[in-house]
């Protein structure tokens, strides 16, 4: 099958991806993404400094069609922690899979990165202070 033909039957199927659709900055997509998804506001919070942190310092240039799985894996690597790791992870790949399913890239190269080994340790809210507490340790300190 020639290209002007695959380009037509992936159009005829729904599958087709414009090759300048993901041509984004991962920045820029963060951007534009984080101002448009619905999440609760601490989720959100969360995605945002995990991408403004960890992410964009290390991936910001690349376009979203750059971005693969060994990326993922690098940036695996600067997380020590295993909840560190799982929470890049979670924050990059819904970004990426909102890409997926705008089209603008043909997969999401979170899911294919290999992840370092070690269990996640689940939190305990309750042990976690209240936002009182933070504030009256925040007041005593010079």
């Amino acid at each position: 099958m020639d290209f002007a033909t695959k380009v037509e039957n992936d159009k005829h199927e729904n599958t087709y991806i414009d090759p300048n659709a993901g041509k984004v900055s991962l920045r820029r997509y963060a951007e534009d993404w984080l101002n448009a998804v619905i999440l609760s506001s601490g989720t959100w919070e969360s995605y945002e400094r995990i991408l403004r942190l960890h992410v964009l310092p290390r991936l910001g240039r690349k376009t979203i069609a750059q971005v693969t799985a060994a990326d993922m894996q690098e940036l695996y690597k600067a997380g020590a922690k295993p909840n560190t790791i799982e929470a890049r992870g979670i924050a990059l790949s819904s970004l990426l899979s909102h890409a997926v399913r705008r089209k603008r890239i043909a997969n999401n190269p979170v899911q294919e990165a290999e992840k370092p080994a070690g269990p996640v340790v689940p939190v305990d809210e309750r042990s976690l202070p209240r936002l009182e507490e933070i504030q009256a340790v925040t007041r005593a300190r010079p």
